[in-house]
């Protein structure tokens, strides 16, 4: 009988389990993203999406809104 060592899996060769949807970036299985309103975000995205998300309540500190 003969013994065969285990291989190890290469995260270079990993394949993707998913993309960004604002930058298409690739997420690898394990990787830390967000899903929001349906989209999956990147953590490097995922502070730019909320920003324009909440731009039609931006205010500036003493403006009178009419």
């Amino acid at each position: 009988m003969r013994y065969i060592p285990k291989k190890h899996r290469d995260p270079q060769r990993a394949v993707p389990a998913g993309r960004c949807a604002l930058c298409g970036g690739e997420l690898y299985s394990g990787s830390s993203c967000w899903r929001l309103c349906g989209r999956i975000l990147c953590e490097d995205c995922v502070l730019q999406w909320v920003l324009a998300e909440l731009a039609p309540y931006h205010t500036v500190c003493g403006e009178v809104r009419k």
